[in-house]
């Protein structure tokens, strides 16, 4: 079976690519391939950092290799924090501290004005060739951290549709319905050609 290598040490990450690609290429993390992870997102936006992210490792892997980025877009907020979403507030603050300090930020925001989505971009690699694939969840900004599965943002982010956190929905839910599934699905239709 081909192996793509994903640019990611997010264990999180990791797991949505192997459960969707399952049956079509093997997954590795850089450490599964025997390299070092190395986190690169200097770029000004999702497909600028992606692509970063596998040019890291390009002279080290002989196969397919892909990057993603992907964040969280506040409408209220000027589509911060955006690709900052990891660093946002600081690289170090953890991010359930970083959940409060955007529920601190909307405090007197009215639900209608807490629109928001997660967007993902993926770049491929191959030879020469890079493809890009993305995938958007709409949705908003709810009042209260609640809930326990998922991570990152996905505590305060109530996906269109539903009326509960990524984090409470669960990942089987979220698996079909997240920015990064859809991205994804859009990498294993490419793969499967």
């Amino acid at each position: 079976m081909r192996k793509l290598l994903v640019a990611s040490g997010n264990k999180g990450k990791l797991r949505e690519f192997k459960t969707i690609l399952e049956g079509i290429i093997e997954v590795l993390s850089p450490d599964e391939a025997g390299l070092e992870f190395k986190d690169v997102e200097e770029g000004t936006d999702y497909a600028e950092n992606a692509r970063m992210k596998v040019e890291v490792y390009a002279d080290a892997f002989d196969g397919l290799i892909c990057g993603e980025d992907s964040g969280l877009e506040i409408d209220t907020l000027d589509g911060k924090p955006g690709p900052l979403s990891a660093r946002y507030g600081g690289e170090e603050i953890p991010h359930r501290q970083k959940c409060r300090m955007i529920l601190d930020e909307l405090k007197e925001v009215v639900m209608y004005d807490r629109t928001a989505r997660f967007r993902a971009t993926i770049a491929l690699v191959g030879g020469k060739k890079v493809e890009t694939f993305e995938g958007v969840l709409e949705g908003w900004i709810g009042f209260e951290y609640s809930g326990t599965e998922g991570f990152g943002y996905d505590p305060i982010f109530i996906p269109k549709g539903f009326s509960r956190t990524n984090a409470e929905l669960g990942m089987g839910i979220k698996n079909r319905i997240s920015h990064r599934a859809k991205a994804i699905q859009k990498l294993a239709e490419y793969l499967k050609e």
